[in-house]
């Protein structure tokens, strides 16, 4: 779905989604006997009845909409980002630093005459590359 398009057909499958799962959230608030869960999703499933009776008028809400989930949307982003970042692949780099890994050969060996590395395997016919698969 592009974020940017606001035509009914649009509007009206947005309505659809919002209220299966906006009434079905207001049903289970109201068997649970939760009265702020059932008038808040009960709203909202009202809200997607409205996209799907009437899209051109709610046609600002629905818009507004999207600016607020994208909005959020990049928030959880970055946040799921820092966390994998700082969580994930900090720790591991510094353990693999602890215990002796290098990733990267960081200082020149002033022993050697070149960095080049011989390749073990046979050099691969020009027929391969042509047709890869």
């Amino acid at each position: 779905m592009n974020s940017n398009s606001t035509d009914n057909r649009e509007i009206r499958k947005f309505g659809v989604i919002a209220l299966l799962f906006f009434g079905t959230l207001s049903g289970l608030g109201f068997l649970t006997n939760k009265p702020i869960p059932t008038y808040l999703f009960g709203f909202l499933s009202t809200l997607g009845l409205g996209f799907i009776l009437i899209p051109s008028l709610l046609r600002p809400v629905y818009t507004a909409w999207l600016k607020i989930a994208h909005f959020i949307g990049r928030i959880v982003t970055v946040l799921m980002l820092t966390f994998a970042y700082y969580l994930v692949i900090t720790p591991s780099a510094l353990i693999k630093r602890l215990f002796g890994g290098r990733p990267l050969p960081v200082k020149p060996d002033k022993n050697i005459t070149s960095y080049w590395v011989a390749r073990s395997e046979p050099v691969q016919p020009k027929e391969r590359f042509i047709k890869r698969y």
